[in-house]
């Protein structure tokens, strides 16, 4: 069986990634994912508010995360997809998504991000930086 892609998903179809959600996310995928993201797993671990030591359990029991938690992980995955299609350049996108902003407080993106009212704030930002538009 291949595995997940999380950066893959295919975030414009809901209803798709709702069954995602449901399945479950295969926790070995996440490890891909933090590379992707240039995180280690702790900080990770961290950005998706699941503990370090339960991660790795259920990464080396190859398990799937539970359904809040498969949630986070497809919340990070959506941002990351906005990032990298407004900077049109993963690596950039990660970058921007770790670097601290002062229109949030000092807080990186992914720090936000952990959270959904976050997110949607990150969103709005990235929309704003796609449109032109730096208020």
């Amino acid at each position: 069986m291949p595995t997940l892609i999380i950066t893959d998903l295919p975030y414009t179809n809901n209803l798709r990634v709702a069954e995602i959600v449901r399945d479950g996310i295969p926790a070995r995928a996440l490890r891909i994912f933090a590379d992707t993201l240039g995180l280690n797993l702790t900080d990770f671990a961290r950005v998706v508010l699941i503990p370090r030591r339960t991660l790795e359990r259920r990464i080396a029991a190859n398990a799937v995360l539970r359904t809040v938690e498969s949630e986070r992980v497809v919340r990070l995955g959506r941002i990351f997809a906005k990032a990298k299609d407004v900077f049109e350049d993963g690596n950039e996108a990660a970058t921007w998504l770790s670097e601290p902003l002062d229109s949030l407080g000092g807080q990186t993106p992914l720090q936000l991000s952990s959270t959904e009212p976050g997110a949607r704030e990150v969103e709005q930002i990235l929309g704003r930086i796609e449109h032109g538009v730096f208020s």
